[in-house]
């Protein structure tokens, strides 16, 4: 996994970050400690049930989890979280 942190607001605890996931990764279960927001800009990624593809957004509200998240093909998104996320 491939992280370059874009801009950091500490005050609402919120980090904006591009992210690589190489083909084959898997990027740990966790709880979201604020709002979760996703652009899929390149690739394929799978989380829980969900597919996403190039293109793709997806919205998470604070205290959703998601049990698995992973990329079988590899993919690059755009990803504005919470630095306070809880890991499973």
């Amino acid at each position: 996994m491939h992280v370059k942190i874009l801009a950091v607001d500490e005050k609402n605890e919120s980090v904006s970050m591009l992210v690589r996931l190489d083909p084959g990764t898997d990027y740990p279960g966790h709880i979201h400690a604020g709002i979760e927001e996703l652009h899929l800009v390149h690739g394929e990624l799978k989380i829980d049930d969900r597919t996403l593809y190039s293109g793709d957004f997806i919205h998470a509200e604070s205290a959703s989890t998601d049990q698995r998240v992973w990329s079988d093909t590899g993919c690059t998104c755009v990803l504005m979280t919470s630095t306070k996320d809880v890991l499973l």
